[in-house]
């Protein structure tokens, strides 16, 4: 991977939390100052602390490799954010690239098989309870899967893209497969990775995929001429048509252009949030 990360309005919002100090000492390549105060004594779990100084200094780390972060347990979203920030940090430093590479290369050895593990574990869900540990840890690795699609798009890299973009689908349907909008975002997202990569046919599937999973959503709102979509509603219909148009697209077909029509009309309507518990008092 090259074109250096450097830091700018969109990156600077990554280090803005309770460990500023730390992530500037890594910006500004400082480690003179960084490894004396490490670990904190204030931080309850070290185990980021320690991989990050014995990267640092040696630029390996054997905490970092005997991790096990292919584990649903709590705590492992958390560190896996913080290890996908450094990586961002480290990037941007530009003088650690032995020490960056490690750390993806335990994400690339530990995600899919923690992906798997979340997806046999969410069976049936939400009809089927499951701990809520598995819904919090799911949900922050789909966070993390978030930062880490960021970071190959930023250094366009389309086989890291393609390995963050198809993880972050599988966890978005086993977990949030009520929220459409985040549903259809994922599944177009992975669906356009798919073509860019070359795989045509896994495109189509994921495109056709979006149609089925989304299009009662249509239904609705063509049912309801009255109602306008929300902000949400407009994601999951914007995702709607780009899936029926490039079902036609790869096809060379225009079967979906009149539920494009209907879409295009839905999203002109002005939306008007009613609160149906005051009618229903009025009745």
């Amino acid at each position: 991977m090259t074109n250096k990360l450097t830091l700018n309005d969109e990156l600077q919002p990554l280090f803005e939390n309770e460990d500023k100090q730390i992530w500037d000492l890594i910006l500004d390549d400082k480690p003179d100052e960084l490894l004396p105060i490490l670990p904190r004594e204030d931080v309850e779990d070290d185990t980021f602390d320690i991989i990050l100084k014995e990267l640092i200094s040696t630029k390996e780390s054997a905490t970092l490799t005997s991790l096990n972060l292919a584990s649903i347990q709590e705590g492992n979203a958390e560190l896996s954010r913080d290890l996908i920030r450094l990586v961002f940090a480290l990037d941007i430093n530009g003088n650690c690239e032995e020490a960056k590479e490690a750390i993806l290369q335990k994400l690339f050895d530990s995600f899919p098989e923690l992906v798997e593990k979340i997806q046999v574990e969410a069976q049936g869900y939400p009809m089927r309870r499951i701990h809520d540990t598995i819904i919090a840890e799911a949900a922050g690795i789909r966070v993390a899967l978030n930062m880490l699609t960021l970071y190959f798009q930023k250094k366009e890299d389309i086989d890291g893209l393609h390995f963050a973009v198809v993880l972050r689908t599988k966890i978005t349907l086993s977990v949030l497969g009520n929220y459409k909008n985040v549903v259809g975002h994922d599944m177009i997202e992975t669906a356009k990775v798919k073509e860019r990569v070359g795989e045509t046919a896994a495109a189509l599937g994921f495109y056709n995929a979006a149609i089925e999973n989304l299009k009662n959503e249509l239904h609705w709102f063509v049912e309801s001429p009255e109602m306008g979509p929300g902000e949400e509603d407009t994601i999951m219909l914007q995702s709607l048509k780009e899936a029926y148009q490039s079902v036609d697209r790869l096809n060379g077909t225009e079967n979906f252009v009149a539920p494009c029509t209907t879409i295009d009309e839905i999203l002109s309507r002005e939306y008007i949030e009613y609160n149906f518990d005051d009618e229903e008092d009025d009745e």
